[in-house]
């Protein structure tokens, strides 16, 4: 993976340390180790200035796609430019840094006793754009929605082992756990967790947040314009109040190589999520620079195991067998990505990472083909949403589909319509889909959201109960050696059941004006954030 750059995200600065009193030496290692927060935000709030003269003022326009301009973050469907907008206008307690590490944001410390019941301070001081004060009741009014399966919340299950979530004064929280979780503060930077302010009656309709842009406009034909939130808490380590820049705006076009059109034309000053010929692009122009992050943002095929040929597992082993991840990776996207180990786990995960794969065997794959009823071929239908890399990846899978006897018939899709919540050609319903999932702190995030018999984007209906009580053990197990051995265990169970392929682990890569400095590029990309960014002299 290629290395982080140097940018500084929104906060970097003295780590946040678990303070334990009645544990024992092994769970005191194992609950720190969890919770230390180093580089990122800095806890009280400043920012050291990035390498360059700080030009004050100016738009940052940033290329995207139109998502489905819905301002709740429990209940939008995730496309990432709809992510990214709410990371410019709303935060969140703590955040994901480019070193995978948990970061202070709106939470300044959190500590517990016993790893099951967590006291968080808040940042004093703050306000949402409304004017109203930021307090530990927002905390609980946003929590109490992302727990709430009433509200249709795809985190209700990911947060059930949350008992209560207590405004104890009005800068402290307290959550009770069922169960003990030694990573329970980094289930707080998934890209739902925004703070919402409690008074606003529809947050699907009314962005409202403490974050250092507001939203003036937005079109899905056009743009999205925001500028600086003039009450923002943030600021410089010379004391400057930050945003640098006047505003942000989100300018739509339904491709990245458009983007990238328009970064070379001046028109744009930000663009992420670059291919390899892309960011090679960028490289050689010298009004251009690149900016890179490891992340585990990940594109994987997903596969409805409840009718059709997928139903059978020797078929879905036969795709397995059949696929030559490292081959993908080498044709369309050599230097920014990695081929991982086909599952949604990725080499960044270090310890939890399996560092085994399936090997890709062609012969062995007509064989399961043959056991499953398909030796004379077999003829599918896959769903690939028009974004990069995913047209390029289904139509190299297809070659190395067709070698085996499976005939891929691939439907492209718009981004807006494949994460729709009506129609066929969605990843609610396909037989088989590309599904993006951009970088969550833990792996069992995945197992949660995605591959449990009772998670919310289970789409597709894979039930396993032995892969459901792994999951189960992962967040309660205080010993790393052992949850690390948990974790490659969950791992096996996928390669060999198949309920989906991931095909490769991505680098972040983004391309922006030669000058313009101070974006936080996240490890899940779509978490990107402008609060420091600005243009230089």
């Amino acid at each position: 993976m290629n290395p982080r750059t140097a940018n500084e995200s929104p906060g970097r600065g003295r780590g946040v340390r678990l303070a334990v009193a009645v544990l024992a030496l092994a769970l005191i290692a194992v609950l720190a180790a969890a919770v230390v927060a180093c580089g990122g935000a800095a806890s009280d709030g400043s920012s050291p200035a990035a390498g360059g003269a700080i030009k004050q003022g100016g738009v940052l326009k940033i290329g995207a796609q139109a998502g489905n301009i819905n301002f709740d973050p429990a209940l939008f469907a995730g496309a990432v430019s709809d992510i990214m907008l709410q990371h410019q206008i709303y935060e969140k307690l703590v955040m994901l840094g480019q070193d995978f590490t948990v970061q202070p944001v709106l939470a300044t410390e959190w500590d517990s006793p016993d790893g099951k019941v967590w006291t968080f301070k808040l940042r004093e001081g703050v306000k949402f754009s409304n004017g109203e004060d930021f307090t530990s009741a927002d905390v609980v009014y946003t929590m109490d929605r992302l727990r709430s399966k009433e509200l249709g919340s795809p985190m209700a299950d990911v947060y059930a082992n949350i008992k209560s979530v207590v405004a104890t004064d009005p800068t402290t929280v307290v959550f009770t756990l069922g169960e003990i979780d030694s990573e329970f503060p980094a289930s707080l930077t998934d890209y739902r967790t925004l703070m919402l302010c409690r008074s606003v009656k529809d947050p699907a309709k009314s962005a409202v947040g403490t974050g250092p842009f507001v939203l003036d406009s937005i079109s899905a034909e056009d743009r999205a314009v925001l500028s600086k939130n003039p009450d923002y808490w943030g600021t410089d380590e010379q004391g400057n109040k930050l945003p640098y820049l006047d505003g942000v705006e989100f300018v739509y076009s339904p491709d990245i190589a458009g983007q990238v059109q328009g970064l070379q034309g001046g028109a744009l000053n930000w663009v992420g999520g670059l291919s390899s010929e892309q960011k090679q692009t960028v490289e050689g122009n010298p009004d251009l620079k690149v900016d890179t992050t490891t992340t585990n943002y990940c594109f994987e095929m997903q596969i409805r195991v409840d009718r059709g040929p997928a139903s059978n597992l020797a078929f879905r082993q036969a795709l397995m067998a059949g696929t030559d991840r490292q081959a993908i990776v080498d044709l369309v996207a050599p230097g920014v990505s990695d081929p991982g180990n086909g599952t949604l786990v990725g080499p960044a995960y270090a310890d939890y990472y399996l560092d085994e794969s399936v090997p890709y065997d062609p012969e062995r794959a007509k064989q399961l083909l043959a056991e499953a009823g398909y030796a004379d071929g077999v003829s599918i239908k896959l769903v690939a949403q028009i974004t990069d890399p995913v047209p390029a990846v289904a139509t190299a899978w297809q070659a190395q589909m067709k070698e085996i006897g499976v005939d891929v018939k691939i439907q492209q899709v718009p981004v807006d319509v494949f994460y729709a919540e009506e129609g066929t050609d969605n990843w609610y319903e396909a037989d088989f889909c590309f599904v993006d999932y951009g970088t969550r702190a833990i792996p069992n995030a995945y197992f949660q959201l995605a591959l449990t018999s009772t998670a919310p984007w289970n789409y597709g209906r894979w039930k396993n109960p032995e892969f459901d009580s792994i999951s189960e053990k992962i967040s309660t197990e205080l010993d790393l050696a052992a949850r690390a051995d948990l974790y490659k265990q969950a791992q096996k169970i996928l390669q060999d059941q198949v309920p989906m392929i991931n095909f490769l682990v991505t680098t972040a890569v983004a391309g922006q004006s030669a000058d313009v400095d101070g974006a936080f590029l996240a490890p899940d990309w779509a978490q990107s954030m402008f609060r420091d960014a600005h243009f230089t002299e």
